[in-house]
């Protein structure tokens, strides 16, 4: 039956079952968010440890001389080998490379078919005059 009462009844049951459901999933998420904080707190402990026992071991282990280094002894054995190819010293093979700027076309037919598809003959020079009276 449809009275007042009955009405207030399941009123009253529709909150109080909302209001527990709340409370609980609040408490979840809470537990959820700790856990999350205490595993990051505890990632970022164990990342600090292990860059201090890096930098402890880098201070006292031996340090390479350059001529150890195998890189360089494969560089070295590589100019040995091939007289004409220079990659292990950058200087010297960056004299084979071309010019790094591009010369002006002297002719009109040469400027003309030196652009591209879209490029205009002429660069854009604005209208002479003051804009902003």
């Amino acid at each position: 039956m449809n009275t007042i009462r009955s009405t207030w009844v399941g009123w009253g049951a529709l909150c109080v079952a909302g209001g527990g459901a709340y409370y609980f999933a609040k408490q979840s998420i809470n537990a959820d968010r700790q856990s999350r904080f205490d595993a990051e707190v505890k990632r970022k402990a164990q990342m600090k440890a292990m860059e201090e026992e890096h930098k402890r071991q880098a201070l006292y282990a031996p340090r390479p001389t350059p001529s150890d280094d195998a890189s360089l002894k494969r560089a070295n054995m590589t100019r040995l080998q091939n007289a004409g190819d220079d990659v292990a010293s950058p200087s010297t093979e960056a004299s084979h490379d071309p010019a790094p700027t591009r010369h002006e076309p002297l002719t009109e037919a040469d400027r003309v078919l030196e652009k591209g598809k879209y490029e205009t003959s002429t660069p854009y020079r604005p209208p002479a005059g003051n804009r902003f009276s």
